[in-house]
Order: C-alpha cells, then sequence, then structure tokens
C-alpha cells in the first residue's frame, strides 16, 4: 500500500538489532510481540436427518407418478431439466423425488420441524433442510401450509411489530382558540405562485382558516404565518 511504501522508504537508512525483552518489563507490548497462535475451536454441528432411507426409495419405487416420469428421463434425459436417474432411483437437482402424496410426508415433516432438531422453526428454515435431499411436487407448498397449522408454532409466535397505543378521544376543549389542529395541504396545481394550503382548525367550534402558502416553506416562516394570522386574531392557544 501507500503508507507501506512510505514506512519502507523512511526506514530503509537504518540498521536494526532485534533484542529480546522479557515479558514482564516490556509494558508498552505492540501487538506483534504480545502475538499467540489461538487455539482450535471444535464445534459441534446437529442437523436433523430423515431416517428409514429404504422405506423412503421403495416408496418412491411404487409411486406411479414419479416411475412415469423415471421412465420418461430414461428415454430422453432432455425431455425434463433438471431430472436425472442414478442407481435406478429418480433425482432432481440431486434430491431424492417422491411422490406428492406419500405416506411418509407427514412423518418427515414432523421430523424436519417439530423434533429438538427441528426446533419449530420457520417455513424457510423448514423447507431449506428437507429441500438439502428431498424433492415432491408441490413441496413448497406443502411445508409453508404444514408450518403454518403447527398449533406450537402459532401459540408462541410473536409480534413483529411494535404494539399500537391505545386509542383515545381527545378532551372536549373548554373555550374556543384554546386548542387547535394543524395540517398541511400540498401537491395542490400553482395558482398565484401559491401550491399549497396551511388549514388550521379550531377543535371546540371548528372554525378554520386556510392560509395559501409557497414552496419552499421552513419552520420558520410557517411559524411567521401562525403568528400573523393565528395568534394576531385569537392568542396563543393552550395546546396544538
Amino acid at each position: 500500500s501507500p503508507d507501506q511504501q512510505c514506512w519502507l522508504a523512511k526506514l530503509l537508512g537504518y540498521q536494526f538489532e532485534v533484542l529480546y525483552k522479557p515479558g514482564s518489563e516490556n509494558k508498552a507490548a505492540d501487538a506483534l510481540s504480545r502475538c499467540y497462535d489461538e487455539g482450535e475451536l471444535a464445534a459441534l454441528v446437529s442437523n436433523p436427518i430423515w431416517t428409514d432411507r429404504d422405506k423412503i426409495l421403495e416408496e418412491a419405487k411404487k409411486n406411479v407418478a414419479v416411475q412415469k416420469l423415471l421412465t420418461e428421463v430414461l428415454q430422453d434425459p432432455n425431455v425434463k431439466p433438471g431430472f436425472s436417474v442414478q442407481n435406478g432411483v429418480l433425482l432432481y437437482q440431486g434430491r431424492l423425488v417422491i411422490g406428492a402424496n406419500a405416506d411418509i410426508i407427514p412423518k418427515l415433516l414432523k421430523e424436519f420441524h417439530e423434533t429438538p432438531m427441528g426446533g419449530h422453526s420457520g417455513f424457510l428454515r423448514t423447507y431449506r433442510r428437507m429441500a438439502e435431499n428431498l424433492y415432491w411436487v408441490g413441496m413448497h407448498k406443502t411445508i409453508r401450509d404444514y408450518v403454518r397449522a403447527c398449533d406450537i408454532c402459532q401459540r408462541q409466535k410473536y409480534e413483529g411489530t411494535t404494539p399500537g397505543g391505545l386509542l383515545q378521544p381527545l378532551p372536549i376543549p373548554n373555550g374556543v382558540w384554546e386548542d387547535i389542529s394543524m395540517d398541511f395541504i400540498t401537491g395542490l396545481p400553482k395558482s398565484k405562485g401559491y401550491e399549497a394550503v396551511l388549514v388550521v382548525v379550531d377543535r371546540l367550534s371548528k372554525y378554520s382558516h386556510f392560509i395559501l402558502m409557497k414552496h419552499p416553506y421552513t419552520a420558520k416562516s410557517v411559524a411567521g404565518l401562525f403568528i400573523r394570522e393565528i395568534v394576531r386574531l385569537h392568542g396563543i392557544p393552550n395546546s396544538i
């Protein structure tokens, strides 16, 4: 880097001698002096696995739709992109193909979602774990519907948004022009240079002022309009 080249040019004129200094005396050690080898971390990663492999293969071989598709792929490997046959087993992108109505699917869904290994994870994680090795027509929808219908997931599901505040009516003002509301109307067609309206409404009498404004307006200009058009006529309100 340019910084390294700069330091290299500055240090070329010096002769260095490396001297050992005990650690107890090296009070202001740099990072290299304190460099040490990090120990290896043994990590154990557990994932749910599907059992009864032979039963799954047997169901795949008995399924009429799967066997029909297997025959078509054997006759012409290009007829179904993504499908292939290995050792007499139909695969889709390297994943075992089973029938959409296979009896083993409910058991697999329970194992990958409800067991301690599955951890009642959401749809996407459950789908990704199962899709690593399996495929069936409508797999995406089947897993999504199963997760949505899981009673435990619905009971433990938390809201991702902040709870809304309690809706309460505003108190009725005691007098006119003591409590007012304000808003802006923008996006209007320009007329005589004006293209916005400041609306000021008395909350008790509903008496309103519509004050024309021009873009751009600032807090200072709005405050000036408010004093000139509202405070001058009605005084300072208690609340806005």
